[in-house]
């Protein structure tokens, strides 16, 4: 997506008349300091929530199963996104909100560019292997323990962050680089999620209709219940991401067919990276809303954080 804001002419929303300090017109200005406002807002909280995931998956016992390793490898990606893409949009839109095209131009091609596809490229396949792991678990249940092994984990989580390393430092090699790696993850990532989930809502299906109709061990019930409470997870894990990049999509493609033609405005675009960025921090949100046991370990962190005034000392 780093060609996207170069592609755009922002010369014919540009205001001749008041000179090279207020390039946009002035709702493209109030839409993006709206927009900076948000990413300030939400740039803390994605970090800390992230680290708290990995911590929590970290430091307890219980929490360490393979599906929550695999979320715990994903709040890194979205950590990573807290602590590079959403600072260097800050400064990005700032510089362009005061006119200063070509600070911004620098904070764009040398950090911004780099860091969301990096971070976007990073956390779709993290994305992948996570709904693999499901499918592993309730299609092919008896490979689970062959193929979902503390060590192929590693080896993919490694191999991950090396194509996202790669695809930040080859950009200084070519300019379309982000444009390629999106190009050929995303569709890949698209399709293999997409025909995984239709695999597993039928298998679901058919391992509920057993329990109505056969007589499961309960044993049997309560590990199929486990498990698909862990797949409804990243169910909503997914459908925040499809919602956050549905814009990102058009306008993605709007530069891949050069057929697909509308405004592309600067608050459009703002929008879209905006909007793509905050999905780092809904998945934490999603993390804790769904797991009981995680909510349990995070908010005594932030009870302890809040001073409580005694009633006697108010009176007085």
């Amino acid at each position: 997506m780093e060609n996207v804001s170069g592609e755009i002419n922002l010369n014919s929303s540009t205001n001749n008349a008041t000179g090279d300090g207020f390039q946009l017109h002035l709702t493209d200005q109030v839409v993006l300091v709206i927009q900076i406002i948000i990413t300030a807002t939400a740039c803390p909280f994605t970090i800390l929530l992230n680290i708290l995931v990995i911590m929590a998956v970290k430091k307890t016992t219980r929490l360490q199963s393979k599906a929550n390793i695999l979320l715990a490898c994903l709040a890194a990606t979205d950590a990573f996104i807290g602590l590079t893409a959403q600072p260097s949009y800050i400064l990005f839109t700032t510089f362009q909100v005061f006119g200063m095209s070509s600070l911004a131009q620098t904070i764009r091609y040398h950090w911004q560019d780099r860091s969301v596809v990096a971070g976007i490229t990073n956390s779709l396949l993290h994305l992948m292997l996570v709904t693999f792991e499901r499918l592993v678990a309730i299609k092919f249940t008896i490979h689970y323990p062959f193929l979902i092994t503390e060590k192929n984990i590693k080896l993919s989580v490694a191999m991950f962050w090396i194509i996202a390393v790669c695809s930040w430092v080859l950009r200084y090699v070519t300019p379309y680089v982000g444009l390629f790696t999106l190009g050929s993850v995303l569709p890949i990532c698209i399709i293999f999620i997409a025909i995984s989930y239709v695999i597993l809502y039928r298998e679901t299906l058919r391992h509920r209709k057993r329990i109505k109709t056969e007589q499961i061990p309960q044993q049997e019930v309560e590990a199929f219940l486990k498990e698909n409470k862990a797949l409804k997870t990243t169910v909503y894990v997914v459908g925040s991401l499809v919602l956050c990049f549905i814009p990102a999509s058009f306008l993605f493609l709007s530069i891949v067919v050069e057929s697909l033609t509308f405004e592309k405005s600067a608050s459009f675009v703002s929008f879209c990276r905006v909007l793509s960025l905050l999905n780092s921090l809904f998945n934490p949100l999603i993390y804790f809303w769904r797991d009981k046991e995680m909510r349990k370990l995070v908010l005594p962190y932030f009870s302890t954080r809040i001073t409580v005034v005694p009633s006697n000392k108010l009176q007085r």
